[in-house]
């Protein structure tokens, strides 16, 4: 929701704390209610004084008037949008990268990048779309995570050349000439990528893949996981075997 001056609103502790400890966007003034005292809300009051942001006090029919409903659990956060670069703008070393086609729900890109950045993802790679009529919404669904984690978008070409560059290997999920997940070993630098449920990852990426895999299933079961529940064992897969890794060694 935006205010009368075309800055948007963010509710909720999760969101307005996400914005205000990743210090990416422009942000403030922070809208609390003055009734409401837990120590959540210090922390995020204290975040925003740290900043410079003015914190106000407005009571809660306040509060639901410039929300537009009851579920702000008494705060909100004025900032501006999120700008994300382009792949060409990175100038510093990556190894954990993913890079996700076919995502239309923001929902959906919302459980994505929860889940990348849980399992420790240094970038996650989005083909170039405008998100930003649906950023609040992927806020609230990645618990903040969209906003900490780095993204950047890139189409096909600029990704491979990023990975080439880089010496990344490129690991795809796809099941031609493929091998098991459960047997496959991660590249110490790699990007998984995955596409929709539907139509899969783009010809171009398939053939600059560096290694094919596939999820292996306990029954037989001809339809393919959705985006999110696929980036979901793939992103754990890769972080325990290296857990496992670290205790053997």
């Amino acid at each position: 929701m935006y205010n009368e001056n075309m800055k948007k609103l963010y509710e909720g502790t999760i969101s307005c704390k996400s914005i205000l400890e990743a210090g990416k966007r422009t942000a403030g003034p922070l809208y609390v209610d003055p009734k409401k005292r837990t120590k959540d809300f210090s922390y995020i009051i204290h975040l925003a004084r740290k900043a410079g942001i003015q914190v106000i006090r407005k009571p809660r029919e306040q509060l639901d008037e410039m929300a537009g409903s009851r579920s702000h659990g008494g705060m909100l956060l004025e900032a501006g949008e999120r700008l994300i670069p382009q792949i060409g703008q990175l100038s510093k070393s990556y190894s954990n990268v993913y890079y996700i086609e076919g995502v239309e729900d923001p929902y959906n890109l919302g459980s994505v990048c929860r889940t990348v950045y849980a399992a420790g993802a240094d970038l996650l790679v989005l083909p170039p779309r405008d998100w930003s009529s649906a950023s609040s919404t992927i806020l609230k669904a990645s618990a903040g995570a969209y906003e900490k984690l780095e993204i950047v978008y890139a189409d096909e070409e600029q990704l491979i050349e990023f990975l080439h560059r880089q010496a990344i290997e490129l690991v795809c999920a796809y099941r031609k000439d493929a091998r098991s997940l459960a047997d496959f070993v991660y590249p110490k630098k790699c990007c998984i990528a995955l596409g929709g449920a539907m139509r899969g990852l783009s010809k171009k990426i398939i053939e600059a893949s560096d290694h094919n895999v596939y999820i292996q299933y306990g029954r037989d079961f001809r339809n393919a996981l959705d985006t999110a529940s696929s980036t979901a064992v793939f992103a754990f897969d890769k972080l325990n075997k290296e857990i496992l890794n670290d205790k053997i060694q």
